[in-house]
């Protein structure tokens, strides 16, 4: 004799399934970005911020920078790579800069730099 299934432990395989589909439907169109070989789109912003520090041997920045809204991101600081690495001649820790930044698939690289 089969035990009958309970109420919740129905409800829970409908939405299992549900969620399982879902995310299948978002792979398939290439929008699921932790997806084996998925990839994002490159998204676009412009920043404003402070120098903190210069690596140039390994062609990164650190900004302290205002939000940049267009990536959802509050004003933090963190280290970026500079392409190509010769943005970063003449730059001095202390400067405000406004800068062109690419954030794709989760890595910030600055594009542009605008000395203030």
């Amino acid at each position: 004799m089969k035990a009958p299934l309970s109420a919740a432990a129905l409800c829970l395989g409908l939405a299992l399934a549900a969620a399982g589909q879902a995310y299948a439907v978002q792979v398939a169109a290439g929008q699921a970005t932790d997806a084996p070989g998925a990839t994002r789109a490159p998204r676009n912003a412009q920043g404003v911020g402070v120098v903190t520090e210069i690596d140039a041997k390994e062609g990164m920045v650190t900004v302290k920078h205002e939000p940049i809204p267009a990536l959802g991101w509050p004003s933090m600081t963190m280290p970026f790579k500079v392409t190509p690495p010769s943005l970063l001649q003449g730059l001095k820790v202390g400067q405000k800069i406004a800068f062109d930044t690419n954030e794709g698939n989760g890595l910030p690289l600055i594009t542009a730099i605008r000395k203030r």
